[in-house]
């Protein structure tokens, strides 16, 4: 059964498969050098590592991630899920190599992954701020549930100057309280990389421990 809560966005990105964009567009982002920017912000929680490691891309789109992680991070294997399967179709055309699978991690968690991670996958806002803000909570519960190592997510911030109609904007401290309450005290939050967007980590250890400098 299809969670309620998600159908504006499902109509969200019915409008952005129609449109037939194929740069960074096509998942919601005003341009490739904000995707870009946005990735790397994520992929400071595994910056360290120096052996194999595993990422899974919650609401991964057209599973860009996947090709930045072969460019820019050749030790991480990739897998993602999606809940669009317009979307899960056309990255799989786009993406033969990546693993995209269609699965709500709610409802059909997926194995353990070192890090779990998602970018944007939050931003578009189609119901109500607190339903929306409830919604967010459970799924960073189930995301982190299945991280080994930690979880990272990119959102976009109440401190930013524009805030667009449609977009969800989420409040840093609250989201940081939240994590350090409910997943894990070691949590950080940076928002040094863009003045609209921030990113949270949520460590299972300290950072220094899992890199062996602890």
């Amino acid at each position: 059964m299809r969670d309620p809560r998600i159908e504006g966005v499902l109509r969200f990105y019915d409008r952005l498969l129609d449109e037939d964009l194929e740069d960074a567009r096509a998942v919601g982002w005003r341009s490739s050098q904000t995707q870009q920017r946005n990735f790397n912000a994520l992929a400071q929680i595994f910056a360290g590592e120096t052996l194999p490691f595993s990422v899974y891309d919650v609401g991964c789109g057209l599973a860009g991630l996947h090709a930045f992680l072969k460019e820019s991070y050749p030790l991480a294997g990739y897998a993602g899920c999606d809940i669009h399967p317009g979307m899960i179709e056309r990255a799989r055309r786009r993406r033969p190599a990546a693993t995209i699978e269609e699965r709500n991690i709610l409802q059909n968690p997926p194995p353990e992954y070192d890090y779990v991670v998602a970018s944007g996958t939050f931003s578009h806002l189609d119901i109500s701020e607190q339903a929306w803000s409830e919604y967010i909570r459970e799924m960073m519960r189930a995301m982190f549930a299945i991280a080994r190592r930690g979880m990272a997510i990119v959102f976009l911030s109440t401190l930013a100057e524009i805030q667009e109609p449609g977009d969800y904007h989420q409040d840093p401290a609250d989201i940081l309280r939240f994590a350090q309450a409910e997943l894990s005290p070691l949590a950080e939050i940076r928002h040094a990389f863009s003045p609209w967007t921030f990113a949270i980590f949520v460590y299972r250890s300290s950072p220094a421990a899992m890199n062996g400098a602890g």
